[in-house]
């Protein structure tokens, strides 16, 4: 059975508004970039999720390369679910109650 990538619906909502964010404040193609990195760094968690730093009990945090941004993560038997998208500089709390 293929591993999946599963995000929770407030996910699309993180996202939304960092694209928003790059789009405004930088330029289209740095928005692009940011959604191709975390498109990567998804695929890479889902085929080997152990590669990455526990962040707090199951969880695991995927930090994304060129960008203050990283994906907090947790394991499950069909792959992956994708629980919270935030800044680095928000509080480290920010989204562990979405399970």
């Amino acid at each position: 059975m293929e591993r999946e990538i599963i995000s929770h619906r407030l996910v699309q909502r993180d996202m939304d508004a960092i694209l928003r964010y790059y789009r405004e404040e930088a330029t289209s193609s740095v928005a692009d970039r940011f959604f191709e990195t975390f498109l990567h760094f998804a695929e890479k968690a889902r085929e080997t999720p152990r590669l990455f730093h526990p962040a707090s009990g199951i969880l695991r945090r995927a930090n994304l390369p060129g960008f203050p941004y990283h994906f907090l993560f947790r394991e499950t038997p069909c792959g992956i679910r994708v629980l919270v998208l935030r800044h680095d500089r928000r509080h480290p709390s920010l989204g562990l109650n979405r399970f």
